[in-house]
C-alpha cells in the first residue's frame, strides 16, 4: 500500500479526529476531510471532494440527516463515485468506552483490506490461494533455505516463514531465506497482501494477523506469550482463514512453540508435516508436535519439498477441473 489518500465524511469534530487518526496510522494520506454540514452548505465542495481520493470513509447517521431538503444531492454523488467506500454507524466516539477498541480495529482491518484489493489490481499482483507456514526455531534457517531451494514456483502457493529470532535480524532474515530460489523473501508489511511465489517473513516485534482475504495487519502491542514471532498465532489465524488450503511445516527449533497451532490447523483441515526430528540441529519441537498426533508427513527436508510439490499439483488440477 503506497502513497493511497482516503477522504473523510464525518457528523463532527470528534469522529473526525478519531477516523483521521486510523486511517493516517494505517499509512494513508488524508486528503479530504469534512463535516457533512460543511458539504450541505457548500456544493461546490462536492464535486471538488471527487479528486484525488482513493477511498472514502464516511461515517454519518444517515437516518438523522435525511430531513435535510438536500440530502438528495449528496445521495446522487455518492452514487456516482467510483471509488470504494467505507461506511461507519454516525456514533460519537470515546476512547475510554469499552466498544472502542473494537471498533476501532474492525475500521482498521477494513482500510487494509480495500487498500490491499487496490494494490492487487493497481500492481498486477496475484493472491494465493493457498498459504502454507514454515516454522523454525533454533537450527532451522539453514534448513528451510535448503527446502526453498528445492521447492519450484507456480504452484498458486504462498509461504509464511516464522522464525524465533531477535527483531534486528529481520531484515537480514528476509534478504537471505529465498536467495537461491525462485520465491521472493520479504518482511511483513501492514496492508501487504499474501501472493503467489512470495515467502513472508513474520516479524519478532510486534503481532501479526491474517485477515480473511489474506491481507496482513501488524498490530500495535507486542506478541503475547513467551515466544516472538509466536509460531501458534501464525498458524492458527492461516488454519482460520485459508482452512484446508492451509498447511504447516515445523523444522528444527526448541521448545513447545506450534502446539495449539498444530491442533488447530489439523481441525481446520490443513496439513501438518514435520522435519524428521533426527535430522535437525534441535528437536524438541518437532518431537512435541508429533506428540499431538495431528502429523501426517515426517520425512527429510527435500522430500518434504518434494511432497509439497506433488500436493500442490493435485490440487491446482481439481480446481480446473471444478
Amino acid at each position: 500500500m503506497a502513497n493511497l489518500s482516503v477522504g473523510i465524511i464525518s457528523e463532527s469534530i470528534v469522529q473526525q479526529h478519531h477516523l483521521r487518526g486510523i486511517a493516517e496510522a494505517c499509512g494513508f494520506i488524508t486528503s479530504d476531510v469534512w463535516l457533512v454540514t460543511q458539504l450541505f452548505n457548500n456544493f461546490f465542495l462536492l464535486a471538488r471532494a471527487k479528486e484525488n481520493v482513493d477511498i472514502w470513509l464516511i461515517d454519518i447517521d444517515s437516518s438523522s440527516l435525511a430531513s435535510f431538503d438536500k440530502f438528495s444531492v449528496f445521495e446522487r454523488w455518492l452514487y456516482e463515485l467510483t471509488v470504494p467506500v467505507i461506511f461507519g454507524e454516525g456514533k460519537v466516539y470515546n476512547v475510554n468506552d469499552p466498544n472502542f477498541g473494537p471498533w476501532s480495529r474492525l475500521l482498521t482491518d477494513k482500510l487494509l483490506s480495500v487498500s490491499g484489493q487496490l494494490s492487487v489490481i493497481e500492481f498486477e499482483l496475484t493472491p494465493a490461494k493457498r498459504v502454507w507456514v514454515l516454522a523454525a526455531s533454533t537450527g532451522g534457517l539453514e534448513f528451510v533455505k535448503e527446502f526453498l531451494d528445492v521447492l519450484p514456483t507456480g504452484l498458486e502457493l504462498a509461504l509464511i516463514y516464522v522464525q524465533h529470532i531477535d527483531s534486528q535480524q529481520n531484515r537480514a532474515l528476509a534478504n537471505s531465506i529465498a536467495r537461491n530460489s525462485g520465491y521472493k523473501g520479504q518482511i511483513a508489511g501492514h496492508g501487504d497482501v499474501l501472493c503467489v511465489d512470495t515467502v513472508t517473513v513474520v516479524p519478532s516485534d510486534k503481532q501479526l494477523d491474517i485477515l480473511a482475504d489474506g491481507t496482513l495487519a501488524i498490530r500495535n502491542h507486542a506478541w503475547r506469550g513467551a515466544y516472538r514471532p509466536s509460531i501458534d498465532h501464525m498458524v492458527a489465524s492461516a488454519a482460520d482463514r485459508f482452512g484446508e488450503d492451509s498447511g504447516v511445516i515445523y523444522f528444527s527449533g526448541m521448545g513447545d512453540d506450534g502446539i495449539v497451532g498444530a491442533r488447530l490447523m489439523s481441525r481446520s483441515g490443513g496439513n501438518v508435516w514435520i522435519q524428521t526430528p533426527s535430522q535437525c540441529t534441535a528437536d524438541s519441537m518437532p518431537n512435541a508436535i508429533n506428540a499431538t498426533g495431528c502429523v501426517k508427513v515426517i520425512d527429510a527436508v527435500k522430500n518434504l519439498a518434494i511432497h509439497l510439490q506433488r500436493l500442490q499439483r493435485e490440487a491446482m488440477l481439481a480446481s480446473t477441473r471444478v
